[in-house]
């Protein structure tokens, strides 16, 4: 991935993410008995806004930090890879687990976050190191 996709999908992934958040408060504010009803819903959604958004923004963060400390190409394009389809993971998985849910534990897709958590650590990481 080059550096002007990453960011391109970055600010995508938080205007997703912050329209996830206006519907999600709308359902709120009008009081959709299907959205407030459910605690585990609710909960699973704002997490999957939250984190969502603000992964994304720390992928803007992380292609303008690569960009700056000139990280080699051979290395960049699956350290963006892999920062980018981690902080979606953590959003989606957090999103889904609380659309699709048991009566007391979040969905399967829940699963999915952990993984996107260390996508975006090693990421993180890699930045930090790779010369």
């Amino acid at each position: 991935m080059d550096e002007s996709r990453h960011l391109r999908l970055s600010v995508a992934a938080l205007a997703v993410f912050l329209a996830s958040g206006i519907w999600l408060e709308a359902m709120i504010g009008l009081r959709a008995a299907g959205w407030l009803d459910d605690p585990l819903r609710r909960e699973m959604l704002r997490l999957g806004h939250a984190h969502g958004a603000i992964l994304a923004v720390v992928n803007l963060g992380l292609a303008w930090a690569m960009h700056r400390l000139a990280t080699p190409p051979t290395w960049a394009p699956r350290i963006r890879l892999a920062a980018w389809i981690g902080a979606v993971l953590v959003g989606a998985g957090f999103f889904g687990g609380g659309l699709w849910h048991g009566p007391a534990d979040p969905g399967p897709l829940v699963l999915v976050v952990p993984a996107g958590a260390m996508m975006l650590l090693a990421s993180c990481i890699a930045v930090a190191m790779v010369r």
